[in-house]
């Protein structure tokens, strides 16, 4: 048994069964291990990001940590956007990454691929360490998967150097008992904060709550919808709050930002937030109505009235303070959103995009929705329901360009893995949607060559306005419309998308569109669909 043989092993006690990225010479012992092992599957990416932001997708749409295995040097250092979107967006994802022989560590003598990189990693992980000896494995891997899946998740870095990985390890030892998925993350909290909270809630006229990211991490969908309906109050979300009610749900008003959650927030006057961060992006700059009656959950200290002041703040597991919240709730209460509900729930904008129209009544409702940073995808937040937990997804406060694409390949790769150890195979499984501009998508378009190699079930959309959008909008109202550097000379992308072994079609229509979507569907492996538009402005 080698040291990576021991790698291999703990990580598969600890329930990994899937490992993105790609070999270099400082892992090949690894990717060697694997093979030998038999129980781990392993997603060949063409590029360090976009495996780390395949692993982040994973995670996202299973709730399990996804893991990402590069070689020393640049490969670890090329996945490091993916790292820190991961670390923006509170996502578990291990960085198993490749280093020089353990004696010449730090030492600039000339080993090729040498950096620190403990140092570049520390700042958005939380946990990286080096083995210096290749017994410490298993109890390194038990610790960075503690640190990702104990209160906020959040990514981790374990660095291997390459002469320990194919040292012999000569008794095999045993590894940590590491459970999986995420364990209870909270501490005790006083129940009197839940009292108090519950007794705020009680006598508010119109009590509204708000659901972040940590209400889907914490599975608190029903304790949410439960809480809605004793309070008969409506429910709106951040971001990556989307879908942990249904947005049919009569309770449901949607997105935070949309016309409907706006019109509720002008009408409240409490609001219990859970497991969100109020981001800039989600509050508009601060500039979202947030009534001074603020109940915030969190299970970060540290978030807890950080953006707005709160009357209870109340650090703890979002499910676990919930139950305690409907257990102290009166059974009186005064809330009445009689007025309010008809003119909420009619509540659109004046004008609608075909697009997200069209997308939404074409795919199934368990469909997964993976959206890059775009003009249209931002304007999905508001305008697109999910029914779903986990359905749809941004990087939402990291913003890393590019990533929708191989995020929605993790994804789709989670969904195939029961096909066997070799890796995934066509089937009918979930269907995964990317949703990219044509700027975001030709980042990261290498990964054509991912999707095809594992024939994965996904539709790969390209909204293709030959512009970076939203920096082209701020050319015009900051800088009287002195564009520079956001108009795009794009390739021909259904001929990229056929260089790759994938079928492509155009479509600019609302007819020509929806037809291509129902030629995706009936497709066992991916199909790119360009939309050709005009650059304009998306986000009245």
């Amino acid at each position: 048994m080698t040291g990576a043989d021991l790698l291999v092993k703990s990580l598969y006690a600890c329930g990994v069964r899937i490992v993105f990225g790609m070999p270099g010479s400082h892992t090949v012992a690894i990717y060697d291990a694997i093979e030998r092992h038999g129980g781990i599957h392993t997603i060949l990416t063409r590029n360090e990001q976009a495996g780390a932001f395949a692993a982040d997708g994973y995670a996202r749409v299973t709730g399990q940590p996804g893991v990402i295995c590069t070689t020393a040097g640049p490969g670890a250092t090329n996945a490091l956007t993916g790292i820190g979107e991961a670390w923006g967006d509170s996502v578990p994802v291990l960085l198993i990454t490749g280093q020089v022989n353990h004696d010449r560590l730090c030492q600039e003598c000339g080993n090729y691929h040498e950096t620190d990189l403990e140092s570049i990693f520390r700042p958005c992980t939380k946990y990286v360490g080096t083995v210096m000896d290749h017994r410490q494995t298993p109890d390194m891997v038990a610790e960075a998967w503690q640190a990702m899946t104990t209160g906020r998740p959040r990514p981790a870095a374990l660095i291997l150097p390459q002469d320990l990985m194919g040292m012999d390890c000569k008794v095999d030892l045993p590894v940590a008992d590491v459970t999986s998925p995420l364990r209870k993350r909270g501490q005790s909290f006083d129940p009197m904060l839940a009292l108090r909270a519950g007794e705020l809630l009680s006598r508010a006229q119109r009590p509204v709550l708000l659901a972040g990211g940590g209400t889907v991490w914490a599975n608190a969908g029903p304790e949410l919808r439960q809480l809605a309906a004793l309070l008969d109050c409506p429910i709106i979300t951040s971001q990556q709050g989307k879908g942990i009610v249904d947005e049919r749900d009569r309770y449901s008003l949607g997105h935070a930002r949309s016309a409907r959650g706006r019109l509720a927030q002008e009408h409240a006057d409490a609001m219990l937030a859970i497991g969100c961060r109020f981001t800039e992006v989600m509050t508009g700059f601060r500039k979202m109505h947030v009534p001074k009656q603020l109940i915030q959950i969190d299970i970060n200290p540290c978030e807890i009235g950080m953006n707005y002041p709160v009357e209870v703040g109340i650090v703890a597991d979002a499910k676990e303070a919930l139950q305690a919240i409907l257990t102290e709730l009166p059974t009186q209460v005064n809330s009445d959103w009689s007025e309010v509900w008809p003119i909420a729930r009619a509540a659109k904008r004046a004008t609608s995009e075909w697009m997200i129209d069209v997308l939404r009544a074409e795919i199934p409702d368990d469909a997964v929705v993976f959206t890059d940073a775009s003009e249209m995808a931002y304007r999905m937040h508001t305008d697109f329901p999910a029914y779903l937990p986990r359905s749809f997804f941004y990087p939402s406060n990291y913003i890393a360009l590019g990533w929708g694409f191989p995020a929605a390949i993790g994804a789709a790769s989670g969904f195939a893995l029961a096909a066997g150890p070799r890796g995934p195979k066509p089937q009918a499984s979930r269907l995964v949607v990317s949703f990219s501009g044509d700027g975001g998508f030709v980042m990261t378009c290498q990964e054509l060559a991912t999707a095809a190699r594992y024939q994965l079930r996904m539709i790969i959309i390209i909204h293709n306005d030959n512009a970076y959008g939203a920096i082209k909008h701020l050319q015009r109202i900051k800088y009287e419309s002195r564009f520079r550097d956001t108009d795009l000379n794009n390739p021909d992308l259904l001929a990229l998308a056929q260089a790759f072994g994938v079928p492509a079609r155009r479509a600019g229509t609302a007819d020509a569109f929806r037809d291509a979507l129902r030629e995706a569907q009936r497709q066992d492996g991916p199909f790119v669909i360009e939309v050709p538009d005009k650059w304009r402005y998306l986000r009245h």
